[in-house]
C-alpha cells in the first residue's frame, strides 16, 4: 500500500517553485547576514580608528600645553631680568615682570621662592606673605638644578596661598553617576594643574631660588574644547555632538564637553567602575565602549601621571555610540532592501518561466481525460522548445494515430460483413499499429517521469535564462524579458562586488615602482574612454623623480579612482593637472592631481574617505572608490588629502616614501 498520493497530486509547477524558493531563500539569507557583518565590522572599526586618533590628538595638545608652559618659565628664569632684580632689591620692577609674564604664557598662577623654599614674589598675589611654598616634587626639581614639567594634584592649602579664586574654582561636589565605581569622595577640594619650575641662577651659576607657575585644569576647558574643535567638531548627531573630552581627576570629571540631560557641561560625575579597574587601578590604556554619564560612548581612556609616576587622573576622547550604530543600521536595511527587492523580481520571473515550461504537461494531464472520454480532438500546443516540445509533439502524434485507429475502426465496422477477409488482414496490421502505439504510449509515460524530475537546470536562474533565451528568435516578445532578466542579474552581482572590494584584503606586491610609469600607464588606460575625449591633461613631471617601494597595480588603482572622480566633477570637460615631485628633505614622493570641477563643499571634504560616503547621485556611486585608495596608500606606509573649495575645483594630494637607495 502506498501512502504518497497527496504530494503526488502536487504540481509540477509548485514542487519546482517551492525548490527554487528554498535554495534561493538560503543562499539570499547566507549572502544577507555576511554582507550585514562586514558591513557593521567596518563601520565599527572606522569608528574605534577614529577615537585612537583622536585620543593621541587629544595626548598631542594636552603635552603641547604642557611644554608651551615649561618653555616660558625656563626662558624667564634663564634671563637677566630676574637676577638683575634680584641683585637691586627691585621688588617693583619684578613684580610688574612676572605680573606681564603670567598674562602672556596664559599661567592662573606664578611665583618666585629662594633657594630654602620661602616665597619671594608672586605674581597674583603681590601682598603675599614670606611663607614656604609646598615640598612639591616639581618645586624640589627646580630647586636641585633642573628644569621641570608635570601634571601634579595640588592642595587646597597650596592653592589658597596662591590664588583664593583658585582653591574655590577646585572645589567641587560630585555627582552620583550610573556605573561609577561605589564609595568614593563626594567633594573635591584639591586640584589638578599643569605645573612647570626652572631653577634661577647667579652670575656665577649658583642657584638663586626657583620660578614656577601653572594652570588649574579644575573647570578650565580651554584643552578639551581644543581638541573637540580640531578633530570632531561639526559631527552631531540627534542635536548632540557626537565627540567628547574629558580631563579626570582621580576618577572625577573636572574638565570636560560631556553634557548632562539639563544641557550642562556634566563636572563633577565620575568614570565607569570598568573604567576605574583598568586606567586608575592597573595603568592600562583602555579602548572599548563605555557608559559615560547618560549614554554609551566607543570611548578611549589613558592614565595621566605626575613627575613621580603616580596615576593621578585620565584623559578620555569618546565618540556617541549611537551615531555610528544608526548609520550601520541604515546600510544593513538597504543592503537587505536591495536582496529583497531582487529576490522578488528573480521570483517573478521564476514563475513566469517554469509557467511556461510546465504549461504543456498540464494541457497534456487534459488530453489525457478526453482521451479517456472518448473525445480524441484535443492536442497539446508547446510554448517553449526541447525535451518539453518533443515530448508534446509525440503526444500529439499519438493522438492523431489514436484518433485516425478510431476512425479506421468505424469504418470497418461499417463494411466488416463485406470485407471480411480485407479487414481480416488489415486487423492485423492495426493490432501492430496498436502495439506500436502502445511503445509509444510508454515512451511517452517515460519521458513524462523524467519531465517530473527535471529541477536541476532551475538551481541557477542565470544559467536557465541564457539556455532560454538561445531558443527564442530576435522577434519573439519574450525575449525581452529574457534580456532584462540577465540585465538586472547582472546588476546585482556588481552591487555586490563594490561592497566586497573596501574590505578584500589583497596580497601586496611590493617593488621599487616608477611613479611617472604608472601614471603614464594609466592615463593610457583611461584616456581611451569616451568621458576623457574632452578633457586637457597638464603633466608636470619630475624627470628625477625616485622609485618608491609599491604595489603597482594597486596605485594604478587609485589613480584611476581619483582621474575618474576627476572627470566626473568636470561633467567630462575641463582640465586635469598632474604634477609630480620629489620632496629632497623628507625623502617624500609626491603627486598632485588637480581638476577644474565643481569642488567639494566645505562640510563634506572631511568626509569623503569614509566608506559610503559619497558627494555623487543616487545610484551614481557606492563611496567606496576612495575609501579603497585611502586604504591603499596607507597600506604603502604613504597618506593622501584632498583640498577643494566649492565651485573652484579639487586637488588630491599623495604622498609616498621613496624607496632607499642601495
Amino acid at each position: 500500500m502506498r501512502f504518497d498520493f497527496p504530494f503526488r497530486r502536487v504540481s509540477l509547477k509548485a514542487r519546482l517553485i517551492s525548490n527554487y524558493l528554498v535554495i534561493l531563500g538560503i543562499g539570499g539569507l547566507a549572502t544577507s547576514v555576511v554582507g550585514s557583518w562586514i558591513v557593521s565590522s567596518t563601520i565599527m572599526m572606522q569608528a574605534r580608528q577614529s577615537v585612537g586618533h583622536s585620543l593621541a590628538t587629544a595626548r598631542s595638545l594636552y603635552q603641547q600645553q604642557e611644554e608651551g608652559l615649561r618653555r616660558a618659565v625656563a626662558l624667564a628664569a634663564s634671563g637677566s631680568t630676574i637676577q638683575q632684580c634680584l641683585a637691586s632689591n627691585d621688588n617693583r620692577t619684578l613684580e610688574a615682570y612676572l605680573f606681564s609674564l603670567r598674562k602672556e604664557a596664559g599661567f592662573d598662577f606664578l611665583t618666585l621662592v629662594d633657594p630654602s623654599g620661602r616665597v619671594l614674589m608672586s605674581a597674583t598675589r603681590p601682598d603675599r606673605p614670606n611663607d614656604n611654598a609646598p615640598a612639591i616634587s616639581v618645586i624640589r626639581s627646580a630647586l636641585a638644578g633642573q628644569v621641570t614639567a608635570a601634571t601634579e594634584i595640588l592642595p587646597e592649602e597650596f592653592l589658597w596661598k596662591e590664588d583664593p579664586a583658585l582653591a574655590q574654582r577646585a572645589r567641587l561636589r560630585t555627582v552620583p553617576t550610573p556605573m561609577a565605581k561605589a564609595g568614593g569622595e563626594t567633594e573635591l577640594t584639591s586640584g589638578m594643574a599643569l605645573l612647570t619650575a626652572a631653577p634661577v641662577r647667579g652670575s656665577n651659576r649658583t642657584i638663586l631660588g626657583a620660578l614656577y607657575g601653572g594652570v588649574l585644569l579644575n573647570r578650565n576647558f580651554a584643552i578639551v574644547d581644543r581638541v573637540w574643535e580640531l578633530v570632531l567638531k561639526g559631527e552631531r548627531y540627534e542635536g548632540n555632538d557626537v565627540g567628547t573630552v574629558t580631563i579626570f581627576q582621580n576618577d572625577v570629571r573636572i574638565s570636560t564637553n560631556v553634557m548632562t540631560s539639563g544641557g550642562e557641561r556634566a563636572v563633577g560625575t565620575r568614570v565607569s567602575e570598568q573604567v576605574y579597574d583598568s586606567v586608575l587601578g592597573r595603568g592600562e590604556v583602555w579602548r572599548g565602549r563605555a557608559f559615560v554619564v547618560n549614554d554609551w560612548y566607543i570611548s578611549g581612556y589613558e592614565p595621566i601621571r605626575n613627575l613621580e609616576g603616580k596615576i593621578i587622573g585620565i584623559l578620555y576622547v569618546g565618540l556617541l555610540e549611537k551615531a555610528y550604530t544608526s548609520i550601520r543600521d541604515r546600510v544593513i536595511l538597504s543592503f537587505f532592501g536591495i536582496a529583497t527587492i531582487g529576490f522578488l523580481f528573480i521570483i517573478g520571473i521564476t514563475y513566469y518561466e517554469i509557467r511556461s515550461i510546465t504549461r504543456p504537461l498540464g494541457d497534456m494531464a487534459a488530453a489525457t481525460r478526453e482521451i479517456a472520454a472518448g473525445r480524441f480532438d484535443h492536442e497539446v500546443r508547446a510554448h517553449s522548445a526541447g525535451e518539453i516540445a518533443l515530448l508534446a509533439e509525440s503526444f500529439n502524434t499519438m493522438v492523431r494515430s489514436l484518433r485516425q485507429m478510431r476512425s479506421d475502426l468505424e469504418e470497418w465496422g461499417r463494411t466488416l460483413e463485406e470485407k471480411v477477409k480485407q479487414r481480416t488482414e488489415e486487423l492485423a496490421a492495426i493490432q501492430a499499429r496498436v502495439a506500436q502505439s502502445d511503445r509509444l504510449a510508454s515512451l511517452g509515460k517515460l519521458s513524462a517521469g523524467v519531465a517530473h524530475e527535471i529541477n536541476n537546470p532551475l538551481g541557477a536562474i542565470m544559467t536557465l535564462t541564457a539556455l532560454t533565451l538561445e531558443d527564442f528568435k530576435q522577434e519573439d516578445p519574450n525575449r525581452e524579458n529574457l534580456e532584462e532578466v540577465i540585465r538586472q542579474t547582472e546588476r546585482c552581482r556588481d552591487i555586490v562586488r563594490g561592497l566586497l572590494e573596501f574590505a578584500r584584503q589583497s596580497e601586496v606586491f611590493m617593488e621599487p615602482a616608477d611613479l611617472n610609469k604608472i601614471l603614464l600607464d594609466t592615463l593610457a588606460l583611461v584616456e581611451r574612454q569616451s568621458m576623457f575625449f574632452n578633457i586637457n591633461v597638464v603633466k608636470d613631471w619630475d624627470p628625477e623623480l625616485p622609485p618608491v617601494m609599491a604595489d603597482r597595480s594597486q596605485l594604478q588603482q587609485v589613480f584611476t579612482n581619483i582621474l575618474m572622480n576627476a572627470v566626473q566633477a568636470m561633467e567630462e570637460r575641463g582640465t586635469v593637472t598632474i604634477v609630480t615631485r620629489h620632496l629632497r628633505a623628507e625623502r617624500i614622493v609626491e603627486v598632485r592631481i588637480t581638476d577644474t570641477g565643481c569642488g567639494i563643499p566645505e562640510d563634506k571634504i572631511g568626509r569623503i574617505f569614509d566608506p559610503f560616503f559619497t558627494t555623487k547621485a543616487s545610484g551614481q556611486g557606492t563611496g567606496l572608490g576612495l575609501s579603497i585608495a585611502y586604504g591603499i596608500v596607507t597600506s604603502h606606509g604613504g597618506n593622501i588629502t584632498a583640498q577643494s573649495e566649492a565651485g573652484q575645483g579639487s586637488t588630491f594630494i599623495i604622498r609616498l616614501p621613496a624607496a632607499a637607495l642601495t
